[in-house]
């Protein structure tokens, strides 16, 4: 016998053994799959991020994800179910033209998704409010008010510059506000704290604000690592048509989510506070540089500005004890220290700043209500349901209608 054959004659034994064990891890897949399949286990992917049938798109040059024109869709998530429709212009609002119309104030509303508030139906959005009780302010004179709602999901300070540079100035607007989110905004501006890198950060290098775009490299999958699968690298037909995969995957997500819980836990309430390290007191720099810029850039235009700040949950809840428990087990010292410093950044750089944190706060507690929260999230947490959004707009259309009156009477004090 040859030594060629000698070695077939070994190797055919483990050749027949592989092949078994390859049938066998085959088969117990195949049973798998029809067990799963005949008890209507499933675990369903999330959609496709690039499907045109979803709200955003994921192709924005400047600011990474931003509404689909004209997209219509049912949110589903926290808040009431809905469905959602975006204007031709990519906003959630009403269908607005580029030209402003004669006899018009117009405002336009920068923000995160306190702002376009998808957890409400459109007509209880607090810009959607704020149009109807401003077109009431007599200092208007009678003038047709459009709140346009430039309002994103997920937006921090960076996002809402650059939509004000390449979207906004189309629309001519005669006031800009951008309402302030302390809770997440903060750490949106800033690489070493934010999860999400699918987004423009900046920099301040030699007394100039640099941009960093490098989120155009990135593809979905290296966008978030809490937010995605080793699995989504394996083709996604594959994904859809397998139950086994699908639970893996499942069990992966459940297991990223738990650990973002755990790690982010502090850096969640760290916006309270006074910063605890150099990344936070960094993340505040540039935070409170990128508003100034904004600020900057609309003078520049001859537009006025104002900005708000929005509340946090924690800080409206209508119980006492409720908010001292919580400042108790973080060790917070002041819930309204991020408004605060905001309203102290509107002095220095001469811009104002109304925090509707406080007065949200005694609305709640006369009230006994919750203004954040919904029936399928926790309750009192989260974003503003219909009665957060509808006292937030009448705080701030007030205030925005006492600002343009005190305008007029300056104006005509200084007519000779």
């Amino acid at each position: 016998m040859s030594t060629g054959e000698k070695m077939i004659k070994k190797l055919k034994p483990l050749a027949i053994n592989l092949g078994l064990v390859c049938g066998s891890f085959i088969f117990a897949i195949l049973i798998g799959e029809i067990g799963l399949r005949l008890a209507g286990i499933e675990a369903p992917l999330p959609p496709d991020p690039e499907s045109e049938t979803l709200a955003y798109r994921v192709d924005d040059p400047h600011r990474g994800w931003a509404p689909r024109a004209n997209a219509v869709t049912v949110w589903a998530g926290e808040g009431e179910r809905t469905g959602v429709q975006m204007n031709s212009s990519g906003m959630r609002d009403q269908e607005r033209t580029v030209n402003k119309p004669e006899n018009t104030y117009r405002i336009a509303f920068l923000g995160d998704s306190f702002v376009e508030a998808i957890h409400v139906p459109l007509e209880y959005t607090a810009a959607a409010i704020m149009e109807q009780k401003l077109a009431e302010c007599s200092a208007l004179n009678g003038k047709n008010v459009e709140v346009l709602n430039f309002g994103v999901q997920g937006y921090g300070t960076a996002q809402e510059l650059m939509t004000l540079r390449h979207h906004v100035w189309q629309f001519s607007p005669d006031l800009v506000l951008l309402g302030f989110y302390p809770g997440n905004d903060i750490r949106n501006n800033y690489k070493p704290l934010e999860h999400d890198h699918f987004r423009p950060y900046f920099t301040l290098e030699n007394g100039q604000w640099v941009i960093d775009n490098s989120f155009k490299d990135l593809t979905q999958l290296e966008r978030d690592y809490y937010s995605t699968s080793r699995l989504d690298y394996l083709p996604r037909w594959l994904l859809e048509n397998s139950r086994i995969l699908q639970l893996i995957r499942q069990a992966e997500a459940t297991a990223k989510q738990r650990q973002f819980e755990q790690d982010y836990e502090q850096t969640n309430i760290n916006f309270y506070k006074e910063p605890p390290d150099e990344n936070w007191e960094e993340a505040w720099n540039i935070t409170e540089g990128l508003i100034s810029l904004i600020q900057d850039e609309v003078k520049q235009q001859g537009v006025d500005f104002m900005v708000f700040t929005i509340s946090d949950s924690y800080q409206v809840h209508p119980k006492l004890d409720k908010r001292q428990e919580f400042m108790e087990k973080y060790d917070i010292q002041d819930l309204f220290y991020p408004d605060k410093r905001i309203q102290a950044l509107g002095e220095r750089e001469d811009f104002t700043v109304f925090r509707l944190a406080e007065p949200l706060q005694k609305v709640a507690e006369e009230k006994g209500e919750c203004l954040h929260g919904f029936e399928n999230a926790f309750p009192c947490e989260g974003h503003w349901n219909r009665d957060g959004n509808r006292v937030a707009a009448e705080l701030m259309s007030n205030q925005i209608c006492q600002r343009i009156t005190s305008q007029q009477v300056q104006k005509t004090n200084q007519t000779p």
